[in-house]
């Protein structure tokens, strides 16, 4: 719109302007953000817009018949001058560059070539503009070429588009789901070639037909679409939860099926991420995870509440939210990716820092209660060789530090989620299918259950108790989840739904099901 009211030569001056501002983006914006940024990758555009702009100039130049007085003036001129070369045609210049420009698309389109079939890795940073520059000089200086404006090389250009906007989903399907199998992805690959044949021949041709407002509407139409259709299962989740309890995180009804089962494990795991972000909470950066303080609670609150962990605390933070918001004047949320406040999980350079981090926040903070919420990962580590009591040994000694560390700045208690059996991942999408099946319950117990290392995690918070001066008050799954008839631990109900996710979090049916602990917990504060 702004370029069409520029005259002609300050058109490409204002391309250029917004080519140099989109590719400082690009080259400032960490690579997999300007990857992914329509403003970082205007620039490419751009190229295609000023080879068009170009092209059209080009074409402006038409070969004229010489009239009589012109032809008489050539011809008076090649007499007089019969040795000399005369250029009585200024057009015979531009077949000359013509032709020197077909030689040079040559060049270029060798250089390509051997760029993008160099056997190691060039960086993408020179390689990039490279190919896009050389692209559009090759579009600009190819009118004519045997090679490239043959009919075939042609209709491949004129797909290209449709082309380059199907393939990737298919693509990322077979990688997804069929990674290695390479006669899916010859699959994959001519099924992008023949739906981008269809695209191009029954819906490119016939939209470019149309008026600018018929294209504008259809615009209109399209984006609803996609926005509807990309957030299909957040408005069916949205519409579920004004039909059911609003405060109920799972959606899940007595009259469901085992096909609403399938549906929802797997919707929970998929939707894992989203989950951890809590809506109530401000948070300190744009993750999911770190530090954030709960907003909107009750003007009588009166303790202030810290909870802390790793991806666990946050899993949490919405159902703790909603049953101890009413008791909260303050709730500061910590949560750390795969690092446990209590011990430096691993002992990486990442969980050594959220260590400190988690006491020095809480030093800070000075809560009234405080409460980890934590899957548990290094504190469960069988004891060191040749090590036999906790006294020796040195995680346990670590936790122990830490802890007394903690309840110097606590006022009244904190609160230590015990641990519970990890789970095998892979099953979340076998209950179904094995409940179909009529599989035993306690052989899909056996099946979903890890329960290596957990109960040292349990012994080691027990002891960690005993040690607390009175202050620490354990929170245990174990009766929730524990069945006394097959004494396994059982992850999911009899209609088939998991009460983990994937990324072994609790999945929102899973937090359904111990919200009473909470609830209880939070009522005695």
């Amino acid at each position: 719109m702004v370029s069409t009211a520029l005259p002609s030569k300050f058109q490409y001056f204002y391309y250029l302007v917004i080519g140099l501002l989109s590719s400082t983006l690009f080259y400032t914006l960490p690579s997999t953000e300007a990857f992914n940024s329509v403003l970082a990758r205007i620039w490419q555009f751009l190229i295609g817009m000023v080879v068009y702009l170009l092209s059209n100039q080009k074409t402006e130049i038409k070969y004229q018949a010489l009239n009589n007085e012109e032809e008489g003036e050539c011809k008076k001129l090649l007499e007089d001058e019969e040795s000399q070369e005369v250029d009585c045609c200024p057009n015979e210049k531009f077949s000359k560059f013509l032709k020197l420009s077909q030689r040079f698309s040559y060049m270029i389109l060798l250089v390509v070539t051997m760029v993008n079939t160099f056997p190691l890795t060039l960086p993408p940073a020179l390689v990039r503009p490279f190919i896009t520059i050389s692209t559009g000089l090759l579009m600009l200086i190819s009118e004519d070429s045997l090679i490239l404006s043959n009919r075939f090389l042609t209709y491949i250009g004129d797909i290209s588009y449709s082309l380059y906007l199907i393939h990737w989903p298919i693509y990322a399907y077979w990688k997804l789901t069929y990674d290695g199998d390479k006669y899916l992805l010859l699959c994959a690959l001519v099924s992008s070639v023949v739906l981008a044949v269809v695209t191009f021949e029954f819906f490119e041709k016939w939209y470019l037909k149309l008026s600018s407002t018929s294209i504008g509407i259809l615009v209109v139409v399209m984006f609803f679409l996609n926005a509807v259709i990309i957030n299909k299962d957040e408005i069916s989740d949205n519409l579920e939860t004004i039909r059911s309890n609003g405060s109920n995180l799972d959606n899940v009804t007595d009259d469901m099926t085992l096909d609403d089962a399938a549906r929802l494990n797997h919707r929970w795991s998929i939707y894992d991420r989203k989950f951890l972000r809590v809506p109530s909470c401000v948070y300190e950066t744009k993750s999911h995870l770190g530090w954030c303080r709960h907003a909107g609670l009750s003007p009588s609150g009166k303790y202030r509440i810290a909870i802390i962990g790793n991806s666990w605390a946050a899993n949490h933070a919405r159902m703790f939210y909603q049953e101890c918001g009413h008791k909260a004047k303050s709730i500061m949320q910590g949560a750390a990716y795969g690092c446990e406040p209590l011990y430096p999980s691993g002992n990486t350079e990442l969980c050594k820092g959220n260590f400190t981090h988690f006491e020095e926040r809480i030093r800070k903070e000075n809560p009234d209660y405080a409460f980890i919420f934590t899957r548990f990962m290094s504190i469960g580590d069988p004891f060191p060789k040749g090590v036999t009591s906790f006294d020796k040994d040195p995680i346990y000694q670590t936790m122990k530090k830490q802890m007394l560390n903690f309840i110097a700045n606590i006022k009244f208690k904190l609160y230590i989620l015990d641990a519970i059996p990890r789970i095998n991942r892979k099953v979340i999408e076998e209950i179904v299918p094995l409940i179909r099946n009529h599989t035993d319950f306690e052989t899909i117990d056996n099946l979903y259950i890890k329960p290596a290392n957990f109960e040292m995690a349990r012994r080691r918070n027990a002891e960690l108790i005993k040690d607390c001066n009175g202050k620490c008050v354990l929170v245990d799954y174990e009766p929730e989840f524990f069945n006394n008839s097959t004494q396994t631990f059982r992850y999911f109900d009899d209609r088939g739904f998991s009460y983990w996710t994937d990324p072994l979090h609790l999945s929102p049916h899973g937090i359904e099901k111990i919200r009473h602990v909470w609830t209880d917990i939070c009522t005695d504060l």
